[in-house]
């Protein structure tokens, strides 16, 4: 079934598509282009690559952050629906250059992270008259419905450890942890977090004799105007080197990316791939938590409490607003290690942002610490690596 508006006619209406990187924005551009639609596109440096170019009829590079030259550029053009696909790096999140709109926008959200900046866009584009498709408009193709998809079949025993899974992993991604956690038997041994899915399978230590799942999902009323998950070969790839042995997505939501070759893959390594409803079955516990906008104390706080009711862990690494690392099977020490990583790579940038604003005589607070929350006091050793790491412990 179609996702586009009943109203939408190919013929009248332009579409704008702001690009960031992988296969989505190529494939909406093949899709559009099947469907005889306009395309004016607006690729963001760094993401966006050049093999869009001759699938639109305008490209032009905008830097990310940017919310008036997009907008005049698509005004120019005349564009009356928009979509939004590709990915971009989560540390642009802590560094990303706004303009004065960008600004505004910015400045009426209490916490920033993927869903309320695109969410703030969204409703931008409303008010400039332009209706935001979803992001799975002319990708109909590419969501399968519920059913086994590749490799060997799911045992009973399996289906039902899936089943768990998949609801573990809604309880995670409505608390905006992530959209995906790995599960063997009755433990969750990583949970997505800042860097997501591929970067997660890193981290997992499952083996041969002792394989994983893998299961990926959407929130609770999630809007797919963006940040529709995805699975495609480079996931399934990180899937075999971390011993996964079942992929579960969510059926009629997920994007299956190279088809083909995923399915290849699965064959080859005989891994399971299946599509799976979320039951609507929930205790009152899974959602009993609603992550505060207050300060990071307190969303480190409850983020730790909704962890260990979910049977995964106790402690949560929050900054500025997004969930940077939460503590799984492996332990509190390597969530800090996996915070420290990832924040490490970005300190330069944020410094380096700040003091720039500071120069230009713009109002800007210092970049803030990463803050932890246990439901379980610390070891010794966790407070030297929390303060070596440059991590504020709270109560």
């Amino acid at each position: 079934m179609s996702s586009l508006p009943s109203d939408f006619d190919p013929k009248r209406h332009t579409l704008g598509l702001l690009a960031g990187a992988g296969d989505l924005p190529r494939l909406v551009l093949q899709g559009a282009r099947a469907a005889g639609v306009r395309v004016v596109c607006a690729g963001f440096r760094g993401a966006a690559g050049n093999d869009l170019l001759p699938l639109c009829d305008v490209f032009r590079r905008f830097r990310v952050g940017a919310v008036e030259a997009p907008a005049a550029f698509f005004r120019e053009h005349g564009v009356t629906h928009i979509m939004m696909e590709g990915q971009i790096r989560p540390s642009c999140i802590y560094t990303l250059w706004p303009d004065a709109a960008a600004r505004r926008l910015l400045a009426d959200l209490d916490r920033r992270n993927a869903h309320t900046i695109f969410g703030a866009v969204c409703r931008y584009a409303q008010e400039q008259g332009w209706q935001v498709l979803p992001s799975v408009s002319f990708l109909e193709d590419h969501i399968p419905a519920a059913g086994h998809l590749a490799g060997p079949e799911l045992s009973p025993s399996l289906a039902a450890q899936a089943e768990k899974g998949m609801r573990l992993a809604q309880c995670i991604a409505d608390l905006d942890i992530g959209q995906s956690l790995v599960i063997r038997e009755d433990s969750v041994l990583c949970v997505e977090g800042f860097k997501g899915t591929n970067e997660c399978l890193q981290q997992v230590n499952a083996s041969p004799e002792h394989p994983a799942m893998l299961c990926k999902v959407t929130k609770h009323d999630h809007d797919m105007r963006f940040d529709v998950p995805c699975i495609g070969p480079t996931t399934i790839r990180h899937c075999i080197r971390a011993s996964v042995k079942q992929v579960v997505i969510e059926a009629d939501c997920t994007i299956l990316l190279r088809r083909e070759e995923v399915v290849r893959l699965c064959e080859e390594a005989g891994i399971s791939l299946v599509a799976m409803r979320v039951s609507e079955k929930e205790s009152s516990s899974e959602r009993a938590f609603t992550a505060p906008v207050e300060d990071d104390a307190a969303h480190a706080a409850v983020l730790a409490h909704a962890l260990e009711a979910f049977g995964i862990g106790s402690s949560a690494v929050v900054c500025e607003g997004v969930v940077i690392a939460v503590e799984d099977a492996e332990g509190l020490s390597k969530c800090l290690r996996r915070a420290r990583a990832y924040m490490k790579r970005i300190r330069f940038l944020r410094l380096i942002n700040w003091l720039c604003r500071l120069l230009l005589g713009r109002r800007s607070s210092p970049p803030r610490p990463m803050v932890l929350s246990s439901t379980h006091p610390l070891s010794s050793e966790e407070n030297r690596l929390a303060a070596r790491y440059g991590i504020r412990v709270v109560a």
